[in-house]
């Protein structure tokens, strides 16, 4: 299961996945530190920040030479559609951390993969396994549960996170373009769109004459938390086969729940739970997949 590549260290790779996802679990508590700041003021932070970041990362890595080669006119459409869905998604996960809704964006990330998959079969044209359709049938149901029966959830926040993290996930598959790559494209879009924005509205990086200096510190590091996973992701995805990588789609939201029955504190229905772990159970069932075919159709 675990990738033979010359000089690759297994150990490392797959403690740098697991890293990625608790990274991004507890980050909540990262936004929640920045309540005082405005939630559309923090988020733009994070692009300019994330951008000086990534140009600084890829730089010392080596890989901004050759980069406008690589661009052409569907690469740049692909990432500014995808700069749009991380944008809102990012939006919306930092208006959730500040107002406790956690569970809600823990279960968003854990309903994208089957909004990918199911964008993927609907644009994309790819193959649904019975495995798949059993496993969204499960997901759907979980979702209409929550919706009907949880009513001490914010349904638009999981809703928005797994949509976009899904589509997302699911434009990443049409590009040539590297994670750090493809995130430096997205963030000079969103860059370029915040700054014409601060010139012809009243948007603004304003930040309170009031606000502690020990917060200045803590809101200078928003480009380290985005880049930092997408970093450590990338070494564990370079060195793990993708069988090996489904399993990290279990941290991050199980991370979350974590945060919010622990540190936020948030009241969560037995019913929330309960869909909770069906959606949990069928992203086993997803990860698992591959256990169901022929050896002979296994990847290599």
């Amino acid at each position: 299961m675990i990738s033979t590549r010359t000089g690759s260290n297994p150990v490392v790779a797959i403690l740098s996945g697991i890293a990625a996802n608790l990274i991004l679990g507890f980050s909540s508590l990262f936004w929640k530190k920045l309540a005082a700041v405005p939630p559309l003021t923090l988020l733009g932070y994070r692009i300019f920040l994330s951008l000086g970041t990534l140009v600084v990362v890829m730089a010392l890595l080596g890989r901004l030479r050759g980069l406008r080669q690589r661009l052409t006119s569907r690469t740049l459409l692909i990432h500014g559609v995808a700069a749009v869905l991380v944008v809102i998604n990012w939006a919306t996960f930092i208006w959730a951390s500040i107002h406790g809704h956690v569970v809600e964006s823990g279960l968003g990330y854990l309903i994208a993969p089957f909004v990918a998959i199911a964008v993927g079969a609907a644009a994309l044209g790819d193959r649904m396994s019975w495995v798949r359709k059993g496993a969204l049938a499960l997901i759907v149901a979980a979702v209409l549960a929550m919706v009907l029966r949880s009513g001490e959830l914010h349904h638009g926040v999981y809703l928005v996170i797994g949509i976009t993290w899904g589509a997302y996930a699911c434009l990443k598959k049409l590009t040539t373009l590297d994670a750090f790559s493809g995130l430096l494209c997205e963030t000079v879009v969103l860059s370029a769109l915040l700054a014409l924005a601060m010139t012809t509205s009243v948007t603004s990086l304003h930040l309170s004459a009031t606000l502690p200096g020990s917060l200045l510190w803590v809101l200078a590091l928003c480009g380290v938390v985005s880049v930092l996973p997408l970093w450590l992701f990338s070494l564990a995805a370079a060195r793990l086969q993708l069988s090996v990588m489904g399993f990290f789609q279990f941290v991050l939201p199980t991370t979350q729940l974590f945060v919010a029955l622990v540190f936020y504190r948030q009241a969560v229905s037995p019913n929330t739970l309960l869909c909770f772990g069906l959606i949990w159970g069928a992203l086993a069932i997803l990860v698992a997949e591959p256990l169901f075919k022929p050896a002979a159709d296994q990847p290599r």
